[in-house]
């Protein structure tokens, strides 16, 4: 019956966090969220049954987006916790509070592998070289990748899809970007327009 409850809360979340996601993270991220879902759903020390879905989802946000760096505003992905919170009608000290909760239950520290990436974990992870020196993982020496063609047509059909695959990645960049600014300016103009509603309301007492 437990497990039954968990499976339909699970759903329940994962819905909430992909419409998330569709509007404020990429695809790598999305899959890190979904990721932490499925394994939220598997610890028996948390349970995803009990509480508020809305504060889960969001929660489950604030960890990702934490591990990764994103409320660094100097992140290209930049993602602020009011906009988490805004989103799913949450307060800031409650979801900040259960994200800690659920890392400490997953045990989750800086660079934690498969759920942030591979750039962060790198780079956060240590490696022992056989002369003892300890090194972040990011400093090793990549190994090369040689491509061979049999001909030089094949070689520029290549060069001409990595070309494009480039543009294709920077352009979702851009769009993402974009997206973003439009959509931290809305909430900047509901603040503001908040403000004032409150503003006005409160200069109708002061004639009392």
């Amino acid at each position: 019956m437990e497990k039954a409850k968990k499976d339909e809360r699970l759903k329940e979340i994962k819905e909430l966090v992909v419409s998330f996601c569709v509007e404020h993270l990429n695809e790598e991220l999305k899959s890190y969220v979904l990721r932490l879902c499925d394994t939220l759903n598997r610890k028996r020390k948390i349970s995803i049954a009990s509480g508020k879905k809305e504060i889960w989802a969001a929660s489950i946000i604030y960890v990702i987006a934490r591990l990764n760096f994103l409320f660094d505003s100097e992140n290209e992905l930049f993602l602020s916790a009011d906009t988490i919170c805004n989103f799913f009608g949450t307060k800031k000290s409650t979801v900040g509070s259960k994200a800690t909760q659920i890392e400490t239950a997953c045990n989750f520290g800086i660079g934690a592998e498969g759920f942030c990436s591979p750039e962060i974990s790198d780079a956060m992870t240590l490696v022992e070289l056989p002369n003892g020196f300890v090194i972040p993982k990011s400093m090793l020496p990549k190994p090369r990748i040689v491509v061979e063609f049999a001909e030089e047509q094949e070689e520029a059909e290549f060069q001409k899809y990595m070309a494009e695959q480039q543009r294709l990645k920077e352009r979702k960049a851009a769009e993402k970007k974009a997206r973003r600014t439009e959509i931290n300016r809305k909430i900047a103009e509901d603040k503001t327009k908040k403000k004032k509603e409150q503003d006005k309301q409160i200069s109708l007492f002061d004639g009392f």
